[in-house]
């Protein structure tokens, strides 16, 4: 599991909040801003990820804007019977 936090947006896990750096998976839809972005892994294992600057509050407010309407809610996880 990753390290630290998620930041979900109405139901929606949008951000990941690793070491004092905003990670963002790369998708398509990010592709307009990808010259804003720095790069880097969140936790060990993890696949690379946009790096977001946490103080572009624009730039944060874009990616959470294109990112909230095409990511699904996940659904819930069903429980083990022993």
């Amino acid at each position: 599991m990753f390290g630290e936090y998620m930041v979900y947006v109405n139901d929606k896990p949008i951000l990941l909040v690793c070491d004092d750096t905003v990670f963002v998976k790369h998708l398509s839809a990010l592709d307009v801003l990808t010259d804003r972005f720095g790069r880097g892994f969140p936790y060990d294992g993890a696949k690379e990820h946009y790096a977001v600057d946490v103080d572009d509050r624009d730039l944060l407010c874009k990616v959470i804007g294109i990112l909230e309407p095409i990511t699904p809610v996940p659904k819930p996880r069903k429980t083990k019977i022993r």
